[in-house]
């Protein structure tokens, strides 16, 4: 079933909705003295040097206000994440029938946005019927059935890199991960649409795995956006 329907209802209460991402430009302005009087031509042979030391130093201060704010976003989201691994990964028990919780959990902590699910609902995200097996151990199963042959070869390397992942969760905001889960879920497509006999339990089982790679890879993909909506935010905020 498409993430759609399972949280149709959390995407219409989502607080990120009601946020005004059209920044006033004349706050944005103000903020940096541009449509203040210093900022007028007609004024400028009128601001001395201790002005000039003043806009400097006020600068150096919204800058230096600006950067903390990220980074402190920043640390924040990284205890998130943190915290959702010890509670999903520990031990590595996690199942495909924990999705819906997890995908829960990393947007009521802000680590996914709405825009963020709605187009993994578009890319056809699907969560496949619940089993109580761990991926984990799925994976390992699979992989001690592999020969040495080319094929089998690859697919070992896919499920080591898969098992890399979800033993990462805790820094799944680094790109190197983001990077190797949005790998594995393109592995994992072609594989479900090659020749491979697979019986319905081990697609299901894949398509669990390429799911939660995918939300792994948003994971990543979403601290560049978040450090800049937060600099807009802080922006806005002093007006």
């Amino acid at each position: 079933m498409a993430v759609s329907l399972y949280y149709a209802d959390i995407l219409t209460m989502n607080p990120l909705s009601s946020i005004n991402h059209a920044i006033n430009n004349n706050a944005v302005s103000d903020a940096y003295g541009v449509n203040s009087g210093q900022s007028n031509v007609g004024n400028t042979a009128r601001v001395g040097s201790s002005g000039a030391k003043s806009a400097e130093s006020a600068a150096s201060e919204l800058t230096t206000k600006d950067n903390t704010l990220v980074l402190s976003s920043r640390a924040e989201r990284a205890q998130k994440i943190e915290a959702m691994a010890n509670d999903f990964f520990k031990g590595g028990n996690f199942t495909s029938a924990q999705l819906p919780s997890l995908i829960q959990r990393l947007y009521q902590d802000g680590i996914l946005s709405e825009g963020q699910l709605n187009r993994l609902s578009s890319s056809g995200f699907d969560i496949p019927p619940a089993d109580n097996q761990s991926l984990s151990d799925f994976i390992d199963e699979q992989r001690s059935a592999l020969t040495n042959n080319e094929e089998d070869k690859k697919l070992a390397e896919m499920l080591d890199d898969a098992k890399w992942v979800m033993g990462t969760m805790e820094i799944s905001q680094s790109p190197l991960v983001a990077q190797k889960a949005n790998r594995v879920s393109s592995q994992i497509t072609e594989l479900l649409q090659s020749d491979r006999p697979l019986t319905d339990e081990q697609r299901n089982h894949y398509q669990g795995i390429k799911s939660l790679m995918q939300l792994t890879s948003m994971t990543g993909d979403h601290q560049q956006d978040n450090g800049q909506l937060n600099s807009y935010l802080a922006l806005a905020s002093r007006h």
